[in-house]
């Protein structure tokens, strides 16, 4: 009889991928293995609660059609928050168990990032209400695209997520809209924006080829991101992830900085901190 981490190897070989998924596994392979199949113990991130919190807040405050006030959307906020807080807090009482996030230890983080979120919260409720023209876009049958989710085939790799949110913007057409907490990719690295745009088109016959994240540390949206220019480059990262997980391929590539920032780095052997 196989194990339970045997019985997950074989489940994760025909479960459909998804963005972060592809992310993590180039990371480090064997990131992916502790963290999802060998599920070992995560350290604990106050950012993480910030991040759900946030999209929380601003999803209820879209589904109200804009006419939640900031203190209701920042309430929505809390709720969530706390709600993770606490359950990090249970799962992990120790504050050595926790990631610290620059010059903050954990618990510190903790109690900071209840501010950060709060003022991120009121940022994007005051962007929109300044921007009304950006509104958002609704598929052929209606549906506000808020946390529009997805279910697709890349080169017949199934694929699933969630799109934040798609902005009907009176330039550009619909633009696919990230919302980030924290620190933003790169210009060049395009990947989870086109991943979206290959979904609408696919799902809904919709052509985009901008998009952009809203920031809540700036709060406002980023530079705009050409999408689609390199296609063949979305698929070919989902089909080499996919071969790799189906393959068992979870070869170990630590480096400091991937290292410091890994959940599972007390259960790795090959760590690199």
């Amino acid at each position: 009889m196989p194990t339970t981490v045997e019985a997950r190897a074989e489940a994760y070989r025909t479960r459909p991928r998804s963005v972060s998924q592809v992310k993590q596994y180039e990371q480090c392979p064997y990131g992916y293995f502790l963290t999802r199949i060998a599920r070992e113990p995560e350290l604990q991130a106050a950012w993480l609660a910030q991040g759900v919190a946030v999209h929380a807040a601003a999803e209820e405050w879209e589904r109200s059609e804009r006419v939640m006030s900031v203190a209701a959307a920042q309430e929505v906020f809390g709720r969530v928050y706390v709600r993770m807080a606490n359950a990090a807090l249970a799962a992990e009482p120790a504050e050595d168990g926790w990631q610290a996030s620059g010059p903050y230890p954990g618990f510190a983080d903790l109690e900071r990032r209840w501010h950060l979120g709060r003022e991120q919260v009121e940022r994007y409720v005051a962007w929109y209400e300044k921007h009304p023209d950006e509104v958002v876009w609704k598929s052929p049958d209606g549906v506000p695209a808020i946390e529009q989710r997805f279910d697709i085939e890349i080169d017949g790799v199934p694929v699933v997520g969630y799109i934040d949110q798609v902005i009907d913007h009176s330039k550009h057409g619909p633009v696919v809209r990230d919302i980030k907490t924290g620190v933003l990719p790169t210009m060049d690295d395009t990947f989870q924006l086109d991943t979206y745009a290959l979904a609408l088109e696919l799902e809904y016959g919709v052509e985009c080829r901008i998009g952009d994240y809203w920031s809540g540390k700036t709060g406002r949206p980023s530079r705009a991101r050409k999408l689609g220019v390199d296609r063949d480059s979305v698929v070919d990262r989902f089909r080499e992830m996919d071969e790799g997980v189906k393959s068992g391929n979870y070869t170990p590539t630590p480096a400091p900085e991937t290292c410091a920032r890994c959940p599972v780095q007390r259960s790795c052997r090959f760590a690199s901190i």
